[in-house]
């Protein structure tokens, strides 16, 4: 299944509509090798910009993944083990996998 609606943007340049897990996984394998420093993953149909999962990989090896559903006071984040568990809940955020939230321990992020 293919992410409609949706686009990957990585730091070093590389753009994709409609990703796949797969791709999304790809990308962030980029995030990894140090690559690129961040994945954000955009609702292309969300005419505020504001909807939208981002992640970037912290000096320990672990990531930081970031939700935002439609303005700042909706931005939510976690800290996870490392790339496999921030593909595991970027992917579940951009497909909609059933009790996505559930999948973390997610705290608010105050800008």
């Amino acid at each position: 299944m293919e992410g409609t609606g949706l686009r990957a943007t990585s730091e070093s340049g590389d753009t994709l509509d409609h990703p796949s897990e797969d791709a999304l996984f790809m990308m962030l394998v980029g995030v990894e090798s140090g690559e690129s420093s961040y994945l954000i993953v955009d609702v292309l149909d969300d005419d505020s910009g504001q909807t939208y999962a981002q992640t970037s990989r912290n000096d320990d090896g672990t990531y930081l993944v970031e939700y935002r559903d439609g303005g700042p006071d909706h931005h939510y984040g976690t800290t996870v083990d490392g790339m496999r568990a921030a593909h595991a809940l970027i992917a579940a955020w951009a497909f909609q996998t059933p009790a996505w939230r559930e999948m973390a321990n997610w705290h608010r992020v105050r800008l």
